[in-house]
């Protein structure tokens, strides 16, 4: 099948991101919530953003989301506005068809129109897949947190990986 190219998200997307992030979630390999979310957080989330500077992007097959990521302020204080968090986020149906690749370079293409210069992933040491994704793309390893999640019992460590975009100045 083939998928669409990364394009911005619509509020119309959150159902189809919804869904994709609590897919990840029984896994313990993505993210750090432990139970689904509900939609009324996730409208929050988009309503609290400011999709110039930290846009979400979906990608499409047949219709439906197969995929999104999204910049995500490092820290909410404006001196920390170069930093960003990114995230990637694939439907177990898309899994290793290089989706999350085509995503991720959707969102490092944006870091100089967004005014981002130091992008940070935080990845599950545990998560190859995604160190190896962040490492394709010319990520390095910038910091570990030892057995800082505990998902059900077993802990996990926490690898914060990072990469400089150049930042054009007009």
């Amino acid at each position: 099948m083939t998928h669409s190219a990364p394009r911005p998200a619509t509020r119309a997307d959150l159902p189809g991101i919804l869904a994709i992030y609590n897919a990840s979630i029984p896994a313990h390999m993505s993210t750090a919530d432990l139970s689904p979310q509900q939609l009324p957080a996730r409208q929050a989330w988009w309503d609290q953003r400011d999709h110039a500077t930290r846009p979400v992007l979906v990608m499409e097959e047949s219709g439906r989301v197969i995929a999104w990521g999204a910049f995500t302020n490092f820290k909410d204080r404006a001196a920390y506005a170069p930093t960003a968090e990114v995230s990637v986020y694939v439907d177990p149906s898309a899994v290793g068809r290089g989706v999350g690749r085509t995503m991720l370079d959707a969102l490092l293409a944006r870091t100089t129109e967004c005014g981002i210069d130091r992008v940070i992933a935080l990845c599950f040491a545990h998560n190859e897949a995604s160190v190896r994704l962040f490492g394709s793309r010319g990520f390095s390893e910038w910091g570990r947190i030892p057995d800082a999640c505990d998902m059900h019992g077993v802990r996990r460590t926490v690898v914060m990986l990072g990469k400089i975009t150049p930042l054009l100045h007009s």
